[in-house]
């Protein structure tokens, strides 16, 4: 199947195509010689900032790994990581830099600092690495990344949807062309449904109807210009996948499931504990296959009581916020495993641990907050926490903390 025919991209619509990035600015500093690359046994990673709590959480699984240093890339002059202990130095682009110029700085930082690969944190940054892969591969090696094609469709809820459909992977009855003749398919659909905005993220968006006369009123409300699918309610309860795949080849992985219920009735829960689980391993393996997955993704996933079955719910193509649960609790280091792949460097497989884990504030919360205890509530002490994530890197926190206006 070719991922990017309009038969299958038709029912969402396609990215914009850019246009070609104009030459460096001539603003760009430009280095003199190169440094020399690191020692066996170290090497020095490039990371792209992105968004500040899933760059907080790779720095300090980076910063577990003996042996690697890390340089920051970055376009905030201001980033609040530039204080951070875990950064040997930021390297902040020159202003305006269009994604051929920072692809041009980036290669020119790896060549003065030696740095071998560049680290990506988030969906722009993947999307940026894939894009300007021929130039970045000039002085460093790219986080292992799938083509820009099969990568719209991991990232797309609606092009997703249709491509398990297509390849019969597991997963929620959706509509995923919701403009065309939804009564009649709402007709032949279960309700409870899910209206799900394509490019939301963290359950923001998602509202649930339980009737078709609702939800096509709430459909014939929404912008033009919106995009959604409609998916039915899979009762049930949620079991994530975290992988890195290179070359078609599963490298690392973990499961996980939540303990503890989020605010929001489609919110992420952050206290997860680590479980094995075959079956989900088999339904994850079957689609990042298909996909010729390359790299890491968080897979959400739903164990479907009615038919017994496991079925993706969406992916997630970056890193995770629990992939500092990952490191501590399950010892599965996705970032430092990530780099090492990319440099070449032997990764000896390793199953992962068994444990709980859950952010530091949310346990303080959790422990001291106002809510009254129910019977049946998990205890957790602080071994499950990730208190050393959370006292670590002081300065950048409160560098954020006195000067965010959000």
């Amino acid at each position: 199947m070719n991922p990017s025919s309009p038969q299958l991209l038709k029912f969402v619509g396609r990215q914009p195509v850019m246009a070609a990035s104009p030459p460096l600015a001539p603003t760009a500093p430009r280095v003199a010689e190169p440094a020399p690359r690191s020692r066996a046994g170290r090497f020095t990673v490039l990371v792209l900032e992105g968004e500040y709590r899933l760059t907080g959480a790779v720095l300090f699984c980076l910063s577990r790994q003996p042996g690697l240093r890390v340089h920051l890339l970055t376009r905030d002059a201001r980033s609040p990581y530039r204080f951070s202990s875990y950064v040997r130095a930021t390297h902040a682009a020159p202003a305006g830099l269009p994604d051929a110029g920072l692809a041009a700085y980036a290669a020119e930082v790896a060549l003065a600092t030696g740095a071998e690969v560049l680290l990506p944190v988030d969906v722009p940054g993947m999307r940026f690495a894939i894009a300007q892969r021929p130039a970045l591969e000039t002085a460093l090696r790219v986080l292992p990344l799938p083509t820009a094609a099969y990568y719209e469709i991991a990232a797309d809820k609606g092009l997703l949807a249709a491509f398990m459909q297509y390849h019969r992977i597991p997963a929620p009855d959706t509509i995923v062309d919701i403009q065309t003749n939804l009564a009649a398919k709402l007709a032949r659909f279960r309700f409870p449904v899910l209206l799900k905005p394509i490019d939301g993220a963290g359950g923001h968006g998602i509202v649930k109807y339980a009737s078709a006369e609702t939800l096509l009123a709430a459909v014939a409300a929404l912008p033009a210009s919106s995009r959604y699918i409609v998916q039915n309610c899979v009762p049930g309860y949620d079991i994530d996948c975290n992988v890195l795949y290179h070359n078609g080849r599963l490298v690392a992985h973990s499961i996980q499931k939540g303990l503890v219920p989020t605010a929001g009735e489609y919110a992420p829960t952050e206290a997860i504990e680590f479980v094995r689980n075959d079956a989900v391993l088999a339904v994850v393996d079957r689609l990042m296959r298909a996909l010729h997955w390359n790299g890491v993704a968080h897979l959400d996933l739903r164990y479907d009581t009615r038919d017994h079955q496991i079925k993706v719910i969406e992916i997630n193509t970056r890193f995770w916020l629990t992939v500092v649960g990952s490191a501590l609790a399950a010892r599965v280091n996705f970032p430092a495993l990530a780099c090492l792949v990319a440099a070449g460097r032997p990764v000896a497989p390793a199953p992962y641990a068994l444990g709980r884990y859950i952010p530091f504030a949310s346990f303080w919360k959790l422990r001291y907050g106002q809510r009254e205890r129910r019977p049946g509530d998990i205890r957790f002490d602080l071994r499950d926490t990730s208190v050393r994530a959370f006292l670590s890197d002081p300065l950048t926190k409160l560098y954020r903390f006195f000067t965010d206006k959000d």
